[in-house]
């Protein structure tokens, strides 16, 4: 005799989102009422200066999907899942005025608002640029974390 899992026919599955306490939302919308094949869509926002880390499928059996533009999202399967979202401290930061500094022996500007990672090594680069990337030193970006241009976003 052939079991069945009714629950994916009668639209009874359910999504649980647990999150860290640095994940400001964290939520499946929709997250009841679901069936086999229902879109889920995960609405996933970090408190300022974290990101998503992962996104861990505890039970469930699904594959989670992520688009820069449409963010993090799944396919319901045949039974109830649970995710576990993780932050981790960004490594972002940006400038607040205009700058001019001296990067391989030429002078370049930093742009107010732009953005850049801090590697660690403690060197930034730049990740808005749409030319060759902007790497400055460590012992300029300490200078100019000290002067107030350079800050933590």
């Amino acid at each position: 005799m052939k079991k069945l899992n009714l629950q994916q026919f009668a639209g009874s599955l359910t999504v649980t989102v647990y999150k860290d306490a640095h994940m400001t939302t964290a939520s499946a919308s929709p997250s009841s009422s679901l069936a086999k094949d229902d879109s889920v869509a995960l609405t996933l926002t970090p408190a300022s200066g974290y990101e998503v880390n992962d996104v861990e499928v505890v039970s469930g059996g699904v594959t989670i999907d992520y688009d820069p533009d449409d963010g993090y999202s799944f396919t319901m399967g045949e039974s109830n899942v649970v995710l576990n979202v993780t932050s981790k401290k960004n490594n972002l930061y940006k400038i607040t005025e205009n700058t001019w500094v001296w990067v391989n022996g030429s002078g370049t500007e930093l742009k107010r608002n732009m953005k850049y990672v801090r590697h660690n090594n403690g060197a930034i680069v730049d990740v808005e640029s749409s030319g060759t990337a902007v790497t400055v030193n460590a012992d300029v970006v300490a200078k100019l974390i000290e002067a107030g241009v350079l800050i933590k976003i």
